[in-house]
């Protein structure tokens, strides 16, 4: 009901929820490969640790960066997506937590 209501008020809904999708899935994808750098790469500041893919014709970028230390030193990371216009400009992330001994959680 909502869906219809939003595709009534704003024709591109649609193209923008896709576009959402897209970002999710590749965030996701590129997030499972951060998953795997080791805790020191993971710690590079955000201008190193970004990246862009391309995807048919778009370019996808990934801001990615550490934002704490755990008092358990674990690492929390996050991976933020962008390159395609999305429904109010909400973008998805990808998180986890990466302890000294590399291993993950989320």
């Amino acid at each position: 009901m909502l869906n219809e209501l939003l595709l009534k008020l704003v024709p591109q809904t649609q193209k923008l929820q896709e576009n959402y999708a897209i970002l999710q899935t590749e965030v996701n994808k590129i997030g499972k490969v951060y998953e795997q750098k080791s805790y020191e790469e993971l710690l590079l500041p955000a201008e190193q640790n970004s990246t862009e893919i391309k995807v048919g014709d778009r370019t996808l970028y990934f801001s990615a960066e550490a934002y704490n230390i755990k008092s358990d030193g674990a690492l929390c990371f996050c991976i933020d997506a962008d390159g395609l216009s999305t429904l109010w400009g909400i973008k998805p992330s990808y998180h986890f937590y990466k302890r000294c001994d590399g291993s993950v959680y989320y």
